[in-house]
């Protein structure tokens, strides 16, 4: 992996701890998601007017990740209405890149070396540490509703990278592959929330449609910039330095939202780093 795809996967990890917090700090964060989401299929409808359309050859892989995706929003909304920031994100960003890791190499054939093995392993530790510094009991994910939601969502996020990491190498054009799915992603959450209350959505879009499209914008780049490095780097190597994102998790939370402890969280946040020195090697 070059240093120039490690930066731009680090980039990436920023921009998706940033949307998710926006998330976070939305007082209806349903609203919010979906208007976010919304957005981004706009942005992404006039982005295929440039790229054309991905190969015929990924459509399965997109069908199948968007049908993951439309549960994972419904998850997230969940999430984020019953948790902090910290302990969410780093309950359903930090088992993924252990499942996606096992499952590229006994399924995908994909070689990983021992260095970085021993990345992986660094960067979970730092996410397990993130966890428990957040001071709540890891327990309590297994017993609240949003905790449940969470780890559900871990299994999902897995899935859809292992998914979108074959699919976007089909392609022949990674950015077409995104925005296609993007496109894809808000139908269900939208179609519902239209035929619940159209009114009330239309009402908060018009008051909040820039900080909409600034969601949208730093979402669809983020994933874009993933799936992008996924084309350069073994897909466990990219997702496993993509949760990173943990850090900057931690970091927000901690600063802006006053959650849990900043000092365990920076000494979590090293151990992230030799993880991504690991498998950079």
């Amino acid at each position: 992996m070059s240093s120039g795809v490690v930066l731009a996967v680090l980039a990436a990890a920023l921009m998706h701890a940033s949307w998710n917090a926006l998330i976070r700090g939305a007082p209806d964060k349903r609203q919010y998601t979906i208007l976010m989401h919304t957005c981004a299929a706009l942005l992404a409808a006039v982005g295929l007017c440039f790229t054309g359309w991905p190969s015929w050859d990924s459509a399965p892989f997109i069908a199948a990740s968007a049908l993951l995706h439309w549960v994972y929003i419904a998850l997230l909304m969940r999430i984020y209405d019953g948790g902090q920031l910290a302990v969410g994100y780093v309950a359903m960003r930090g088992l993924a890149p252990l499942l996606v890791a096992l499952v590229s190499v006994l399924v995908l054939n994909e070689s990983l070396s021992a260095w970085g093995w021993l990345g992986v392993a660094a960067i979970l530790v730092g996410v397990l540490t993130i966890a428990v510094s957040s001071g709540q009991p890891l327990a309590l994910l297994v017993r609240h509703r949003a905790g449940r939601a969470a780890l559900l969502n871990a299994g999902l996020i897995a899935a859809y990278t292992l998914l979108d990491g074959q699919g976007v190498r089909l392609s022949g054009n990674p950015m077409a592959y995104v925005f296609t799915l993007v496109l894809l992603d808000p139908l269900v959450v939208l179609t519902l929330q239209l035929r619940r209350n159209p009114a009330a959505l239309l009402a908060y879009a018009r008051q909040h449609w820039a900080l909409g499209f600034l969601g949208a914008s730093i979402s669809t780049s983020a994933y874009g910039i993933v799936l992008w490095a996924m084309t350069q780097a073994p897909i466990a190597v990219v997702a496993a330095l993509r949760e990173s994102s943990v850090v900057f998790a931690v970091l927000i939370g901690s600063l802006w939202f006053k959650e849990g402890r900043l000092k365990p969280g920076l000494l979590a946040a090293l151990s992230v780093l030799v993880g991504v020195l690991l498998i950079k090697g």
